[in-house]
């Protein structure tokens, strides 16, 4: 009786012991290796540049474009070419892109559409000319999470790397008055924005924060610049949908050089700049090769 209790105990303590690594595999596979919910990734700050991606007066060449004017560009990423880093005044860029050179998505928005989170993915891959952007159908897969938050002051939307994801605000957007077309194209462009920054680009709005445009309160064609439309004041070319420019374009390129797997993307723009992708009402056209 003795040995058949002990065996019994052993039983029960080997069933805890499996039941415990159980939970805990769970918990890592499902929040991830940084332990949060809408972030399994880990943001990448490393800040360097790969210097096989792209040659020394290719260098030059994008960050003459990203160089941009003052209210369109970011002069921060001159040091691309003079420096080899990737910073933001002085800061190495975080990106969320994981080191396979994919960033992967899980959406539980309901202000953003299935359908608009996919054409959001469908609008990065077109203007890198290479798959970097990947919706998955579980949460434990992906990199990040697209999710709806409360108010939250005059925010529409952000990117963050705290581990809270991809967030929109709902009740922040005053959009009512504008037609079903601009009131989607103005949401996707937030979308795509927003996924922008987890690939790692900055605000392309002039200046070295790129946030000249911002600050003078004027919307801008750059969709990682304050975009808007319907305005009195908002560009003309808003009015047909989202735009990409050489600039956004020329931005990505610097940035997938400096991922985990550094990739050569969107370099169609050294050669032909005036090339776009353009997503308007739920249709994604484009003009690169």
């Amino acid at each position: 009786m003795h040995r058949t209790g002990g065996i019994w105990l052993a039983a029960i303590l080997a069933v805890i012991l499996i039941g415990f690594l159980g939970y805990r595999v769970t918990n890592y596979v499902i929040k991830g290796p940084n332990q949060q919910y809408y972030q399994r990734t880990k943001a990448d700050r490393r800040g360097k540049i790969d210097r096989s991606i792209y040659s020394q007066s290719e260098l030059r060449q994008l960050t003459v474009l990203t160089h941009g004017n003052r209210y369109s560009g970011n002069t921060s990423l001159d040091t691309a070419a003079t420096q080899h880093v990737y910073q933001l005044n002085g800061h190495n860029l975080p990106n969320i892109v994981g080191a396979d050179g994919i960033l992967k998505l899980y959406s539980k928005s309901t202000f953003m559409t299935p359908a608009m989170v996919r054409d959001a993915a469908e609008y990065w891959n077109k203007l890198a000319g290479k798959q970097i952007v990947v919706i998955v159908n579980k949460q434990y897969q992906s990199d990040e999470v697209i999710h709806d938050g409360q108010h939250n002051q005059h925010v529409l939307g952000g990117q963050t790397y705290n581990g809270q994801g991809i967030k929109f605000y709902p009740a922040n957007w005053q959009i009512s008055h504008l037609s079903a077309k601009n009131q989607q194209n103005w949401k996707e462009a937030a979308l795509i924005h927003e996924i922008g920054h987890a690939l790692g680009i900055p605000h392309l709005g002039g200046g070295p924060l790129g946030s000249n445009a911002a600050n003078a309160g004027i919307a801008i064609t750059d969709f990682m610049g304050p975009w808007a439309v319907g305005g009195t004041h908002t560009p003309a070319q808003n009015e047909y949908g989202v735009r990409s420019t050489a600039v956004d374009a020329a931005a990505l390129a610097l940035a997938g050089a400096s991922w985990q797997k550094p990739r050569r993307l969107a370099s169609w723009v050294l050669t032909s700049p005036t090339r776009a992708v353009t997503y308007n009402h739920g249709r994604i056209t484009s003009t690169i090769p």
